[in-house]
């Protein structure tokens, strides 16, 4: 392109028009979307279950390696509760400090 063609011209002006209007402009970060209670709802159910569910499963593999039928499985089956309401615990914790503030 030409420096006399007009449309090189009109798109140089263009050019320096819009950086005047973005130089004049601070630019924000978007905000940060707030998750909805559904969606802290499901990740937390999600956590728990997924907790029980793991420590079930091993138990029963290793009733099954050691034979010794439900002892394991109960056992696994109680440490997954825990840890799963310790996950539950943790996040709606982080959750709470998210939206809150840190605690002192």
């Amino acid at each position: 392109m030409a420096e006399d063609d007009p449309d090189s011209r009109r798109l140089a002006e263009l050019k320096e028009r819009l950086q005047k209007a973005r130089g004049n402009r601070q630019e924000t970060p978007p905000p940060e979307r707030q998750q909805s209670q559904l969606g802290i709802a499901f990740r937390l159910v999600t956590e728990l279950l997924a907790a029980v569910i793991v420590g079930g499963g091993i138990g029963w593999a290793l009733d099954r390696i050691f034979t010794t039928s439900p002892i394991l499985l109960i056992v696994m089956f109680l440490l997954g509760i825990a840890a799963g309401m310790r996950n539950v615990m943790r996040t709606a914790r982080q959750l709470n400090e998210n939206q809150n503030g840190p605690r002192r």
